[in-house]
């Protein structure tokens, strides 16, 4: 029997109709010679037993008699071409999903291959299946059945179906299990749009067209979906109404009952029509938004200091955080927990200038971003800052030339070193340059003499022996770093503690802030908690094995309630929150981070962790295998160990296990 590789070559021959050459069929089919010598021999005897005599091999050349007769032959035996060991693995996966059984010796024997390869289709089937949770269970010898929550199966099929369309063999295998013609389809479509009032992409439009027939298929083998997240705000939309009486144009069609929860399911994939793409629930405009989210970043970067615009993490984070963002905005769902006034009050600067760029992506979805949402965006970009910005500065090391005495040259290193964080090694006359520089390391030299020779390749910068504006504008330029003309107070103390008695050091901070006033700044009395002072070993559980997300935000909870945290009504809250609103506390791969207001529930600020033996679908079908839930006691003092973990956790070398370890040394 033949396979694909004969079925692509002899398609080649025919389409070319010219003399190829084994060489020239390998590089256009990305095969290597020996392969087509093989396949074509096999192609020629089966030729042959047909009194076929039009293909022959001489000298590395492919010549064809009757490429007529060969278009014929080809179409004739199209059944003779085998699958693909892909291809075989879908035919019996799509038997699964839309028959919900199969029979391996029966499949065996349709696909022409032995039960030992089927066993080894199927092994790779459960693993695929697995990850939907959809089980294969023995049924009764009969052969294997399946069993799992038919919006995932339904999934899955959708998935498949647009991940092969392209495939050769695809279409001839779909046909066999989803015969469903997208007439009534598509006037239920058009008509929908047209009371909509609605136009929506072509992308999205296939990925309806393609689930409706999906769903009518296995509503005519009788299998429903019985309940969906989010019903009551599905039900209070426009595109539910609509739809609810549309639906009749399907049901008349193609002679089936559509249910409420199947006409609320309908109408989720419309809302997300203008949202989603084949990557996140399926829909369109994520090109676009990849390229706003750039603009936004690099609009962001131009206002600060600190260079992010090369961030990977934050292009990703803002991705990822806007999918979910953007279907709220569109559908007119607000976040339950404000964060907006704690992340004024901490970074009013990061939240304006976020305020200013995002109008980019406003204008792209015609909507006006809310305060809160806004906010959770300046969290990104605060942990991106924090991540980019140079930490330990080494100090330029500097020699400086200067040929007007040593007062003038005293003078103009001081304002060099009000400036800017220096470290001048030397000042010298010009005429000691070249001795001076020998065996120093040094950076850069500052010169108020014109120097025409270059010296061991070090950058010679020309200034005015009084410095002037120009001056520093060149030298910023440069990159030479600003002196920062702040003292941190933990600083201070550190050096006076070192060399002296402290008789009290309450009244020596209050007395050094009297008198440095603004020059100063307070690190000690306002402390900032980091997810280690937050996060203790008790309040860790690892490889606990749960049902759902809804029990592992449960345990997550108990934590929280036993170290006398929070109430038991805050854990139920949190619970609460992503039903009603989906998994946008997905804010790391795999990881959650649950919470709920603080109103009356929450003693003190506090996190738990919890790590789960296998992993669970959030909503949005978000899967998830760590749970971080928190509280705060005034929605403020959990900001920068919240900010700390959730950009610990998005950085591509963490571990969860190294990082739960260094926990529990604490």
């Amino acid at each position: 029997m033949l396979n694909n590789n004969s079925n692509i070559i002899l398609e080649l021959l025919i389409a070319k109709k010219t003399i190829l050459t084994l060489k020239e069929i390998a590089e256009i089919l990305n095969l290597n010679e020996r392969t087509v010598r093989y396949e074509l021999e096999k192609i020629i005897s089966l030729l042959q037993d047909e009194k076929l005599d039009i293909i022959t091999i001489s000298k590395g050349n492919v010549k064809i008699e009757n490429f007529l007769i060969l278009e014929k032959f080809f179409k004739a035996n199209s059944n003779k071409f085998a699958l693909t060991s892909e291809e075989r693995e879908l035919y019996i996966l799509l038997q699964l999903l839309f028959r919900r059984e199969v029979n391996q010796v029966k499949i065996a024997d349709e696909l022409k291959i032995s039960k030992s390869t089927i066993k080894l289709h199927l092994k790779e089937i459960k693993i695929l299946l697995n990850r939907y949770q959809i089980e294969l269970i023995n049924n009764h010898k009969k052969g294997l059945k399946v069993i799992g929550d038919e919006e995932k199966i339904r999934e899955l099929s959708l998935k498949i179906i647009f991940n092969n369309r392209n495939s050769k063999n695809f279409n001839s295998i779909l046909e066999k299990y989803m015969n469903i013609s997208d007439s009534g389809i598509e006037l239920f479509l058009n008509h929908s749009q047209k009371i909509m009032d609605r136009i929506i992409s072509d992308e999205a439009y296939q990925i309806i067209r393609e689930y409706l027939k999906i769903a009518i298929m296995m509503i005519k083998n009788h299998y429903y979906i019985e309940k969906i997240k989010n019903e009551r705000f599905l039900k209070s939309t426009m595109e539910y109404e609509i739809l609810n009486k549309e639906v009749s144009i399907l049901e008349a069609y193609y002679d089936i009952n559509i249910s409420t929860v199947e006409q609320l399911k309908i109408t989720d994939y419309f809302l997300g029509s203008h949202t989603y793409n084949i990557n996140y629930s399926y829909y369109e405009n994520w090109v676009e938004i990849g390229i706003l989210v750039k603009k936004l970043i690099y609009e962001f970067n131009r206002r600060i200091e600190v260079d992010i615009s090369k961030d990977e993490l934050l292009l990703d984070g803002i991705l990822n955080h806007l999918k979910p963002t953007i279907y709220r905005i569109k559908n007119g769902i607000r976040l339950e927990n404000s964060i907006y006034q704690e992340v004024l009050e901490s970074y009013p600067e990061l939240y304006k200038i976020t305020e200013q760029v995002v109008e980019i992506v406003e204008d792209f979805i015609g909507k006006r971003f809310s305060k809160d949402e806004i906010a959770f965006l300046t969290i990104h970009f605060k942990a991106s800052i924090d991540r980019n910005k140079i930490k330990n500065r080494v100090k330029k090391r500097v020699l400086l030339v200067c040929g007007f005495g040593y007062g003038t040259s005293k003078l103009l290193a001081q304002q060099l070193k009000e400036h800017y964080s220096l470290d001048i090694i030397d000042i010298i006359p010009s005429h000691f340059l070249k001795k001076r520089v020998e065996n120093s390391k040094i950076d850069y030299i500052l010169t108020t003499l014109p120097i025409k020779d270059k010296i061991k390749n070090i950058p010679i910068i020309k200034i005015n022996s009084f410095l002037t504006l120009q001056d520093r504008e060149r030298l910023e330029k440069l990159g030479f770093p600003k002196r920062e003309k702040k003292i941190l107070l933990s600083n201070l103390l550190e050096i006076i503690r070192k060399n002296t008695i402290i008789n009290s050091e309450d009244r020596l901070i209050s007395e050094l802030k009297e008198i440095l006033e603004l020059t100063l700044v307070d690190d000690i009395s306002s402390k900032k908690f980091t997810i280690f002072d937050l996060l203790k070993s008790e309040n860790i559980r690892e490889n606990v094995q749960v049902k759902n997300w809804q029990e592992a935000i449960k345990i997550a909870g108990e934590l929280l309630i036993k170290n006398g945290s929070v109430t038991p009504k805050y854990v139920s809250n949190m619970i609460e929150i992503i039903e009603k609103f989906g998994g946008y506390i997905v804010l790391a791969p795999n990881i959650a981070f649950p919470h709920a207001k603080s109103e009356g529930e929450v003693f003190k600020t506090d996190f738990s962790l919890i790590t789960l033996k296998e992993a669970v679908k959030f909503p949005n079908n978000k899967e998830v295998k760590t749970i971080i839930a928190f509280s705060s006691r005034d929605n403020k003092e959990h900001l920068d160990a919240f900010i700390e973990i959730v950009e610990m956790t998005n950085e591509s070398n963490f571990l969860m296990t190294n990082f739960v370890k260094k926990i529990k040394r604490k």
